[in-house]
């Protein structure tokens, strides 16, 4: 019912459409058995003619029907695969950070991946469901025109039929998705195969254990679970099957012997349910693929209920955006108060960074200090607005960051976190005063022997060290020229010549121009190069200072 309702919500004309096609197929189908039935009774006066000229018009008109009903069921197929992939990007590019991170990056690329990819197969089965279905509704409306008691009869037979088969379908059904929870499990394991490759080929031990223990158990969960399901789906399949030969013993054995039917309507009888036959088969094999693709529908639709967009980024998928967007410019940022609870997934156990309040103005350079896990990652996410606070605020030049402004507030920054990623093309920065400029920084950032630019700005390679690559992440940031910049242990893989360049000439460079630079670091023999230090401790601020030497200059 869920795949149904789909098809006619991407497109009710063109659904409606291809149910009509479908229909005329199927009715074209069994007048075709009317035809044959009345060439085979010796009793019916009919010529050649009389039965030639129909069959070959019924015939053509099956072959067109279905054609059609195939061809505009894969033009709903294709534009529903469409509409879901850009439905969910949409909803990825525009749903809140955090948001995203709770739902898991496996739970979303299982989503984009398997549950469309088997949507479609499932969309793809309902041709031949649609159209066989046509054709036994079609046969049924044959049999009760030979027949009413007979229709009846048969048609009470096919409903308890279609009781006995619902209810192991059914469970086969629920046995889907739990495999497809299971999947998701295992497509995190595969995952964590390629990002722990090093790790897992540097010890023996873990990587049997990680083999046998994580691998194995999930795929085997796995396979219990399709296996349960597809056993259940061939035991309902297996009974529908049953009560097929048990309408062809009713009519054989049942009906003759209580019946006053007449042989050339017993002979339609048979006729219609040996024709069915074919029909009914192929619909209840193809069932297993729609229950699967409304499995996929079903959590299709919970990530989508999990990834709420917020509204002001929403409008700037539709909304003509300028092909630059003018510099913003600003002199003082407060951060008043602000919080950010989330919760540590492997314990449950809480996190609460803040309530802290501090500044940032235009031309001044702080250093955030802290341990690990002490919330610096997680207060510059709060202060370039990809967390919203959920108490205090955020105002810049005296006004507040609200919901509707948070996403004209977060072009104020280029930021390079530590989990950075470069995509393969100066997206929005290939004017060609751009790429003028990026040549220059390429040069200026010593990996122009590394990387060329083309004139759509597609980068030549971005397979390089984690160092390199956060060079192209800062080429980037350079030409979008935005009035703060942030940096995530930027300099941590950086080799010792380049760091001494970053601490000592970049980040000058920046502050020179009048840009707001804040820098989470370890390098503690640098920090008398900033303006203030903002030290944290468990998500609170204990120390906002000027650097020691200058308040020894200053005093």
């Amino acid at each position: 019912m869920k795949l149904l309702l789909l098809l006619l919500r991407s497109s009710k004309k063109l659904a409606l459409l291809t149910i009509l096609f479908g229909a005329l197929s199927g009715a074209a189908s069994a007048s075709l058995v009317g035809i044959i039935n009345k060439a085979l009774n010796p009793e019916a006066d009919s010529s050649v003619t009389d039965i030639a000229l129909p069959f070959v018009g019924l015939t053509l008109g099956t072959l067109f029907t279905r054609m059609g009903s195939n061809f505009l069921l894969n033009m709903l197929q294709q534009d529903i695969l469409l509409n879901l992939r850009l439905w969910l990007s949409r909803h990825l590019l525009t749903t809140p950070l955090r948001t995203m991170e709770e739902a898991g990056a496996h739970r979303m690329l299982t989503s984009l991946m398997q549950d469309i990819i088997t949507l479609g197969l499932g969309v793809s089965a309902m041709p031949e469901v649609l159209i066989n279905a046509a054709v036994v509704l079609a046969g049924l409306c044959y049999m009760a025109w030979l027949s009413w008691p007979l229709f009846l009869l048969i048609l009470g037979v096919l409903v308890v039929g279609q009781i006995l088969y619902a209810v192991p379908a059914g469970i086969g059904t629920r046995f889907q998705m739990m495999a497809r929870e299971q999947n998701g499990i295992l497509f995190r394991k595969f995952m964590a195969l390629t990002e722990g490759a090093k790790e897992l080929r540097l010890h023996r031990s873990r990587r049997r254990a990680y083999y046998d223990e994580e691998l194995t158990t999930n795929a085997r969960a796995l396979r219990q679970k399709h296996l349960k399901s597809e056993n259940f789906f061939a035991i309902a399949n297996g009974l529908g099957s049953l009560i097929y030969i048990a309408v062809i013993g009713v009519l054989l054995l049942v009906i003759p012997r209580f019946t006053t039917l007449s042989h050339a309507e017993l002979l339609g009888a048979v006729l219609v349910v040996l024709y069915l036959q074919q029909p009914i088969n192929v619909v209840t094999s193809m069932i297993p693929h729609v229950r699967r693709s409304e499995v996929a529908i079903s959590q299709i639709e919970k990530l989508g209920a999990k990834l709420t967009p917020e509204s002001t980024l929403v409008k700037t998928l539709s909304e003509n955006l300028p092909a630059q967007e003018t510099p913003r410019d600003f002199e003082r940022i407060d951060v008043v108060g602000v919080t950010h609870t989330y919760k540590n997934e492997k314990d449950n156990e809480k996190f609460t960074v803040g309530p802290i309040s501090t500044s940032l103005s235009k031309g001044e350079l702080v250093f955030i200090i802290g341990g690990n896990g002490s919330g610096k990652t997680s207060f510059a996410k709060l202060l370039t607005g990809l967390y919203m606070p959920e108490a205090g605020e955020i105002l810049v030049d005296g006004k507040t960051v609200t919901t509707e402004t948070l996403d004209d507030y977060r072009q104020h920054f280029s930021a390079i976190f530590f989990d950075f990623h470069v995509f393969d093309r100066l997206l929005g920065l290939s004017s060609p005063d751009l790429l003028e400029k990026a040549a220059g920084y390429l040069k200026e950032l010593q990996i122009d022997h590394k990387v060329t630019i083309g004139k759509d700005g597609k980068l030549s390679t971005t397979t390089l060290s984690q160092g390199q690559r956060k060079r192209l992440a800062l080429l980037a940031a350079y030409l979008e020229d935005r009035p703060v910049y942030l940096f995530d242990e930027w300099a941590a893989d950086q080799d010792p010549q380049f760091r001494e360049v970053f601490y000592k000439k970049i980040l000058p460079d920046l502050k020179a121009r009048g840009k707001a630079v804040v820098v989470i670091s370890h390098d503690d023999r640098y920090f008398h190069l900033g303006d203030r230090i903002l030290q944290l401790e468990f998500g609170q601020v204990v120390s906002d200072a000027r650097p020691a030497e200058k308040r020894a200059v200053s005093a």
